[in-house]
């Protein structure tokens, strides 16, 4: 049978001296009998993966092909003894540690106080991770690693933001900025529908900003699903490619941050330059209509650039429909504002009633794309005609805008303590 190695002695070997290491488990990876049985070190020989890159369960035809490749040719992920990489198999927390160990090859050990790794295979690994931080020894209950049991998507976020952050702390600010704001937004159905870790969410802001991370084709995250050997091969690849650019880099992380410190995304996704305050001036104070049908308050505008054929923008999925009616806007030169109202009627309205008469940009008559509000969970009245708001009480809820963004062209609006936005598109 074959059985996975668990021996303290072999601490002595792993990075203490590569060549001796190479050569111990090496031999060992490769079947030698020991005792009438196979000894197996999963992932735990970078000889192998100096000489053997391709595998006879992952033929060129594979998706991964090309990524499971190139990390077992620079070593990080290795493959079996029996000629198998196991595309299929599900990452535990003692794999993930080792392949992120490797891609950091770091001396640094911090002591390992968790009760069931002391004589683990990857304890050395664990120590490593611990000592530059992509694991967090707080995240653990019952002093217990457990580190057999699959990585779940929300954990690898973290492991993997952390691990930026130790290679550039400017993601450890971001991560900071998501954490700490009651503005931040990450665009999954998750977020407002629940099934989420909220502490999970600036991590995953971050892997889904990167590029690290996706959803899947319903947009959903599943935070709680994990991951194939396959599909982390692909990540490790991107993983060490973003260790290269620091989070201006990327446009979408860009985004969640200033949506994170400011309510908007309007800087990051359109050409809009602000020319007298922000939205940030105005988020949260009320704002008197005119035709005497309630206060309301700006939470949020979020923009998506639908100006050209393609929508654009890390929020483009949670708002903008491209098989619906979204998208004649497509095009034409037009920039899709999503609001995110809190009101207070003074008597029974409905959302056309409000916005008859009513500043265009704290009231709309147009509402988010049912499908939208059904998979991301928004809060939404279900038509604009039927009075829906009701005299004395206080909705939160989305709705749908519209601007112009030839040069030029300019908006803004006020709070009724005077504090205002306005911006314009440079000619």
């Amino acid at each position: 049978m074959k059985k996975e190695i668990k021996n303290t002695a072999l601490k002595g070997f792993v990075r203490k001296n590569k060549f001796a290491n190479k050569f111990a488990l090496g031999a060992m990876a490769m079947g030698i009998a020991t005792a009438g049985m196979v000894v197996v070190i999963p992932d735990a020989t970078p000889v192998e993966a100096a000489t053997v890159t391709t595998f006879k369960d992952v033929p060129k035809s594979h998706w991964a092909y090309q990524s499971i490749s190139e990390v077992a040719k620079k070593g990080l992920v290795t493959g079996y003894s029996d000629g198998t990489y196991k595309p299929s198999a599900q990452v535990t927390r003692a794999e993930f540690a080792t392949f992120l160990a490797r891609v950091f090859d770091s001396k640094d050990r911090t002591t390992a106080k968790f009760s069931d790794v002391q004589s683990h295979w990857a304890i050395d690994s664990i120590q490593e991770g611990l000592a530059l931080g992509f694991i967090n020894p707080n995240d653990f209950a019952n002093n217990k690693f457990e580190p057999n049991k699959p990585m779940t998507r929300g954990e690898m976020s973290r492991w993997l933001s952390n691990a930026l952050a130790h290679a550039n702390p400017e993601y450890g600010k971001a991560i900071e900025e998501m954490a700490n704001s009651s503005l931040t937004i990450i665009p999954i159905p998750e977020f407002y529908g629940g099934g989420v870790n909220k502490k999970d969410l600036p991590y995953i802001g971050v892997a889904l900003g990167t590029g690290l991370l996706s959803g899947y084709e319903d947009f959903k995250f599943k935070p709680n699903g994990n991951t194939t050997r396959a599909e982390v091969a692909t990540i490790l690849i991107r993983f060490m490619d973003t260790m290269k650019k620091a989070p201006s880099d990327f446009t979408e992380l860009k985004e969640l941050l200033e949506v994170a410190n400011t309510g908007t995304n309007i800087l990051t996704i359109t050409n809009f330059k602000a020319r007298t305050g922000g939205y940030k001036e105005v988020l949260g104070k009320p704002h008197t209509y005119l035709n005497k049908t309630g206060v309301a308050t700006i939470e949020h505008a979020i923009f998506v650039d639908t100006t050209g054929s393609k929508p654009k923008g890390i929020f483009k999925d949670m708002f903008f429909n491209e098989k619906g009616e979204d998208k004649i806007l497509l095009n034409r030169g037009i920039y899709a504002i999503y609001y995110d109202y809190t009101f207070k009627p003074s008597r029974d309205v409905s959302v056309q009633s409000v916005s008859n008469g009513s500043d265009m940009h704290f009231a709309s008559n147009l509402l988010v794309d049912k499908s939208k509000i059904a998979l991301f969970n928004l809060s939404s009245p279900k038509g604009t005609s039927k009075n829906e708001f009701m005299k004395g009480e206080t909705y939160r809820y989305w709705a749908f805008n519209k601007i112009g963004g030839q040069p030029g062209r300019d908006f803004g609006s006020r709070a009724d303590d005077g504090s205002m936005f306005y911006y314009e598109v440079p000619k």
